[in-house]
């Protein structure tokens, strides 16, 4: 069902729910003017068609419907009805425009408007304009004129997120998949150059099957179009808008990523952002930009949520999310948290305490009955969860010396053929004496199910996989009692982080070492995890290209994100995980979001480049690589990529600048740190780039790097690439086996890695080439 835009319901003396004298009382009496006329032509067709005709539908243009039974909505400017039309013989709903004088002159542009901006738009989460016409009618002259506008649009089985906010709480993974909807349509609106300018859950609809839809775009408009209403003017509803939209300014698509904050907000608390008692309350608690946090809105917000949604909401636009793609990649990338959550859950320990559950119902009989049952189920489901021992208790039993970490209460209601099951998950801390309430979170679980039995299996299943998503975040976080050393902690990390750059495996393995001291100076210390998270990745790479390390290195990133959901370094190597399993997407992604949370994390920029001149994209990898090495000058091995990138852009004078300025950092940074592997090996790299009269100082180089580390296969590897493009043949194969025997991966880089071309037509490579690994 589609609804049309309404105003809000006036209260005495002719003002707006929200308080406030308002033009919509003026709008109302002309509009009661209007539905008396529209009843009096309802019953002249009536009169007309004679008796009995009241259940006849009525006709207009090629669509049928009752005016009175197939109503959908209706607004000042609109009707909505269910309506067939005869021509395809399928139902939609028919938006006809009123006569508009009175109320709006210009609703006839907006009406054609938003046929002719939604109709643009193709996407699963927007509803389809199927046709925009006008009636043409006849005069007493018999000339032809346009008479009443309509659009017809696909028909929409559901119910508006406003509506189903009125009724209940949402569970945080039906949010998500609300959030990830919403801004998957408003990523295709910005794209197009639109801004829909009244984003609000009156406006989003949730169908029967879980699928929403985007309605309304009667105000929207195009980014270089003129707005058919004057500056100054307020366009759209209060309670959502941003700022600019209270003032009157200019809009842009970040306005529209206000209105979502605002709408994401009220899904995942139930509360509104800025709630006010009055129109003009509403507007300054906007302009003062202050909205309580969400998480002391509602307990238990996801990590991750509640910086997105406060980021939407900033005050300033610039502040905010571009735009629905920039927003929506941040949203897939909680998504992706949330579910690597789920390699947690082999770390979950504790006891559980499931007391009976709470029953409602117009027949107890039937829901004791089934509340019964729920119960034993959940507990056998529950208890195949490894790590956690679950026992039933009665409410009366669970004070005392009883030990227990959680506590699971549940309420079910049952009102046939809908169970909704509501569940409140306890933590609890046990030591030292009394038990403690460590936090609580709140789930809402509703099922519609003819069958007793199979309605009691899905709540099931449902509740057993909330339960499980929950307990496995709750890993992801260290101990409330742990004792913290910040300063020790991050001191360590910075350290090993600059040994694990230095290549080797030996260097690899004193950074891990390191990297755990810092976790257990602070556990509470997010960039050391992201640090552990980075050399689980190197680690794959030393490590025969084990995938156990990638799993390991998201984990350890999810850890630093469950603590502070803006650390650049670890969506970085979160990125880095993705991007060595060839999920590139995944990994730009990532990569975007650590540098939108962090401009200066160099790695980000440095991978991301990578990945652009992988595709061909060597335009915006030059960019990213320039930026990498004016924030970390001491890589070496970025200056060699960019090398790369200028030469296949024909910006060979530039390149060879580029060559020179990372030598003279390569030989800097190797006086001061001899054993640096990356930096003498690049320094070889980028000598060979300048030419036959480097190869010798090239290849001295080399074997210097050889010779500090004959055993490990980083340096082994790199070795093979000097040697290679030297024409040391026999050397390089010989430094490639070794590598490979040392467990180095090297599998992607025998196939794509240029620097290695001339060793194709050799046997051995061949061999090498078609080993597993």
């Amino acid at each position: 069902m589609v609804r049309a835009q309404e105003p809000p319901a006036p209260s005495r003396g002719g003002e707006t729910r929200l308080g406030a004298p308002s033009a919509w009382a003026i709008r109302l009496g002309r509009t009661r003017r209007l539905e008396s006329r529209r009843l009096c032509r309802i019953a002249a067709l009536e009169s007309s068609l004679g008796p009995g005709a009241g259940s006849i539908p009525m006709q207009f243009a090629h669509f049928e419907f009752d005016p009175e039974a197939d109503r959908l909505g209706e607004g000042p400017l609109s009707e909505v009805f269910c309506a067939r039309d005869q021509r395809l013989g399928r139902k939609v709903a028919l938006k006809i425009l009123r006569a508009h004088a009175e109320i709006d002159p210009q609703a006839d542009q907006r009406f054609l408007r938003e046929a002719k901006h939604t109709s643009n738009l193709q996407h699963p989460n927007i509803a389809v304009i199927y046709e925009y016409d006008q009636i043409v009618t006849k005069d007493a002259d018999g000339n032809e004129k346009k008479g009443t506008s309509y659009i017809a649009m696909e028909y929409l089985a559901g119910r508006t997120l406003d509506d189903i906010l009125k009724d209940r709480h949402l569970g945080w993974n039906e949010c998500l998949r609300i959030a990830l909807q919403i801004t998957s349509a408003l990523k295709e609106v910005h794209t197009h150059h639109l801004i829909h300018r009244d984003l609000k859950p009156g406006n989003i609809m949730l169908l029967d099957d879980g699928t929403l839809k985007l309605l309304d775009f009667g105000i929207a408009r195009a980014a270089n179009e003129s707005s058919i209403t004057q500056h100054g003017t307020l366009v759209g509803t209060v309670l959502y808008m941003s700022p600019e939209q209270v003032r009157g300014d200019e809009l842009d698509a970040r306005s529209d990523i206000f209105s979502l904050g605002a709408v994401l907000y009220h899904i995942m608390t139930g509360e509104l952002p800025f709630p006010g008692k009055s129109f003009p309350e509403v507007c300054m608690a906007i302009l003062d930009g202050k909205p309580r946090r969400p998480s002391l809105a509602r307990s238990g917000l996801p990590s991750g949520f509640e910086n997105l949604i406060m980021r939407c909401l900033a005050p300033e636009r610039e502040d905010r999310f571009a735009d629905g793609s920039e927003v929506h990649g941040a949203l897939l990338s909680i998504r992706g948290r949330r579910g690597t959550a789920d390699h947690a859950q082999n770390k979950v320990e504790g006891i559980m305490l499931l007391p009976p559950i709470a029953c409602s119902a117009s027949g107890q009989n039937a829901c004791h009955a089934i509340a019964s049952g729920l119960r034993r189920d959940l507990a056998l489901a529950l208890g195949r969860t490894r790590g956690l021992t679950v026992e039933l208790v009665e409410q009366d039993k669970l004070a005392g010396d009883r030990k227990f970490d959680y506590i699971v209460r549940t309420n079910f209601h049952l009102l046939a053929p809908v169970g909704t099951l509501e569940l409140r998950i306890e933590r609890w801390n046990r030591n030292g004496g009394s038990p403690t309430l460590l936090d609580q979170h709140f789930e809402s679980i509703r099922k519609t199910e003819e069958d007793e039995w199979t309605l009691q299996a899905d709540l099931v299943r449902a509740a057993t996989r909330t339960i499980r998503q929950h307990l496995a975040e709750l890993a992801l976080h260290p101990t409330e009692n742990a004792e913290r050393n910040e300063q020790r902690a991050l001191k360590l990390t910075r350290r090993a982080h600059d040994t694990l750059l230095k290549g080797t495996s030996k260097h690899l393995m004193i950074a891990i070492s390191s990297m755990r001291a810092a976790i257990e100076a602070d556990p509470y210390c997010a960039l050391a995890y992201a640090g552990m998270a980075e050399a689980l990745v190197h680690k794959f790479l030393h490590w025969e290209g084990d995938e156990v390390y990638l799993t390991e290195a998201r984990e350890q990133a999810e850890r630093a994100l469950a603590l502070k959901s803006d650390c650049a370094e670890a969506h970085t190597s979160l990125g880095f995980s993705y991007h060595l399993l060839g999920h590139y997407t995944e990994a730009q992604r990532e990569y975007r979001i650590a540098i939108q949370c962090d401009n200066d994390e160099w790695l980000a920029h440095r991978l991301l480049g990578a990945i652009m001149a992988r595709e061909g994209n060597n335009k915006s990898a030059a960019g990213f690589l320039h930026r990498a090495i004016a924030l970390k000058p001491s890589h070496i091995g970025s200056y060699d990529h960019l090398f790369g990138v200028l030469s296949r852009r024909d910006r060979y004078e530039e390149a060879l600048e580029v060559a020179s300025e990372g030598i003279s950092a390569a030989r800097l940074k190797l006086q001061q740190e001899p054993d640096d592997q990356e930096a003498r090996l690049h320094l070889a790299l980028l000598l060979v780039r300048l030419g036959q009269g480097k190869f010798a100082e090239a290849r001295a180089q080399t074997l210097e790097a050889i010779k500090h580390s004959p055993k490990d296969g980083y340096t082994a590897f790199h070795s093979a690439c000097v040697l290679a493009l030297i024409g040391d043949t026999d050397e390089a194969l010989e430094q490639l086996t070794c590598a490979r025997d040392r467990g180095y991966y090297i599998q992607s880089e025998l196939r794509n890695n240029s620097d290695l071309d001339s060793l194709r037509g050799y046997d051995e490579f061949a061999g090498l080439m078609t080993e597993p690994g």
